[in-house]
């Protein structure tokens, strides 16, 4: 009985360290939003070019669930963006896009991130957004 009285408050201690998908820990989620326009016709012009200041949200965990963001971050001048100090886990990176054929016209362009090591870099690369 004394044993299992001493194991109970390590076990829950052991349990209770258990870290959720968020922030903080030393690893970095990145990318990069590029636009590409359209004409009325539906044509591509030109080749996608970064997008500053574009918002890109974040949400610890699986978003399949329409969960809210935890968090955003605006794209610097060359369309680059990063969520630091992130702990293991999965994510879920999303931005909004134009779309002629979408109701509200905008849609979401969702990118997942998986986050193994302690200290990993995770590169989601180019989120490609559409104008019209």
């Amino acid at each position: 009985m004394k044993r299992l009285l001493t194991a109970l408050p390590i076990l829950a201690l052991i349990t209770s360290c258990t870290k959720e998908p968020g922030e903080g820990g030393k690893a970095e989620i990145r990318g990069r939003v590029i636009e590409q326009e359209y004409s009325n016709g539906g044509l591509p012009i030109g080749d996608p070019y970064p997008v500053p200041g574009n918002n890109v949200y974040i949400v610890y965990g699986d978003a399949s669930d329409g969960a809210y963001p935890d968090d955003n971050v605006d794209t610097g001048p060359n369309g680059e963006f990063r969520f630091p100090w992130l702990r293991k886990g999965t994510y879920t990176i999303y931005t909004l896009s134009d779309c002629a054929t979408c109701d509200g016209g905008t849609k979401t362009i969702y990118a997942t991130a998986d986050i193994g090591d302690k200290k990993e870099v995770v590169n989601v690369g180019d989120m490609l957004i559409e104008k019209r």
